[in-house]
């Protein structure tokens, strides 16, 4: 199967959706969606806690995307 690229070779790279409101799905497995935000929790100091919070977020954004998949 040959591969098919986005893009046109301009050195400047190729943007995904317009806006944060644009909706992009990946992989064909997702619905697509607007951008997700993640938002941090602010304690001032970093705790193992705080750190799994923070991936969880991340974890969850990724998922939403269509990137990866959680078993």
């Amino acid at each position: 199967m040959a591969n098919e690229y986005l893009g046109s070779g301009n050195d400047d790279g190729t943007v995904l959706g317009r806006s944060s409101t644009d909706k992009i799905g990946f992989y064909g497995l997702a619905t697509p969606i607007v951008k997700p935000s993640v938002t941090w929790p602010n304690t001032g100091t970093a705790t193992t806690a705080l750190n799994e919070a923070k991936c969880n977020r991340l974890m969850a954004a990724l998922v939403a995307l269509g990137l990866i998949v959680t078993t």
